[in-house]
């Protein structure tokens, strides 16, 4: 028994030392990424979604789609305008009705009850509110909750929580719904939180480049450690994606024993979801002023 336990805490102290120093790396101090390399990285990730085209333009998450197009606008990058123009083609252009057509026509207008949207996720639910908002969804519980800074303690289970009650604010804030004052005080309440999380939590994964986008996003970017922007530039892939799942070690067959939101052995493969929040990322840092 004795052996046992004393076994148990020398796995338990290696953990921690474990951890310990990987978050000590997380916020090591590193020179901030050049010019080139954000530019390069930017140049990457558009090369990914330039031959992944067909399979990304499948893919009709329409907040991912704003990302791409709002990359566009920024870098002024055509490929960007071409392969959203695209997007809209396919998925907008013949659907009238459709309810994210209001994150891409900011004055346009779609008549939706809470019945119409009641299935959806709980920050999808308070994104459409946030560009509508309209009175009646603004009285909906799970809706009126997101607008409380504090929403998310009552979620510690949900990794991407923070970042998604963010951008919902943000959304309220270009929609000019609610109070600018009690907003703008829910914007830095949150963008601290992030920053916190960012600290604590060592991962490169999906949810750490919505993290860091976010707090460029809504202009928290002194916030961001450049060793944060300097792993999610080693995090790149070599097609010039991301992938949610960091390896740690291989263990062969193209196979690594990592993690994503568990330990897990697979081998990492770029997606459209954190490779388009990376594109509207490097978008940013390469096209921002020096601070």
């Amino acid at each position: 028994m004795r052996i046992a336990l004393k076994g148990i805490g020398l796995l338990l102290i290696l953990a921690i030392a474990a951890y310990g120093y990987m978050v000590f790396q997380n916020n090591r101090t590193v020179a901030p990424a050049s010019a080139d390399k954000l530019q390069s990285t930017l140049e990457n990730s558009i090369l990914w979604l330039e031959a992944n085209r067909e399979k990304v333009l499948s893919e009709n998450n329409s907040i991912l789609w704003r990302m791409i197009q709002r990359a566009g606008e920024i870098s002024k990058d055509q490929r960007l305008i071409n392969i959203f123009s695209e997007y809209k083609q396919r998925h907008l252009k013949n659907n009238p009705n459709n309810i994210w057509k209001l994150l891409f026509y900011p004055k346009s207008w779609v008549p939706i009850r809470y019945e119409d949207i009641a299935s959806y996720p709980y920050y999808n639910q308070h994104f459409i509110y946030a560009l509508l908002c309209d009175k009646d969804l603004g009285e909906v519980a799970l809706i009126a909750e997101q607008n409380n800074p504090d929403f998310c303690d009552s979620h510690p289970l949900r990794p991407a929580c923070v970042t998604h009650q963010l951008m919902g604010i943000q959304m309220m804030q270009n929609s000019q719904c609610g109070d600018e004052e009690n907003l703008a005080e829910t914007v830095g309440v949150l963008q601290e939180r992030i920053t916190n999380q960012l600290y604590y939590d060592p991962r490169v994964v999906d949810v750490t480049m919505q993290r860091v986008l976010m707090l460029v996003d809504t202009g928290a970017k002194d916030r961001v450690k450049p060793a944060w922007i300097q792993n999610l530039i080693d995090a790149q892939q070599e097609d010039g994606g991301w992938s949610p799942f960091e390896p740690l070690f291989a263990v062969g067959g193209g196979r690594s024993f990592g993690y994503d939101t568990l330990f897990r052995i697979k081998k990492p493969v770029s997606t459209f979801h954190m490779t388009a929040q990376g594109v509207l990322l490097f978008s940013l840092l390469s096209n921002s002023q020096p601070d």
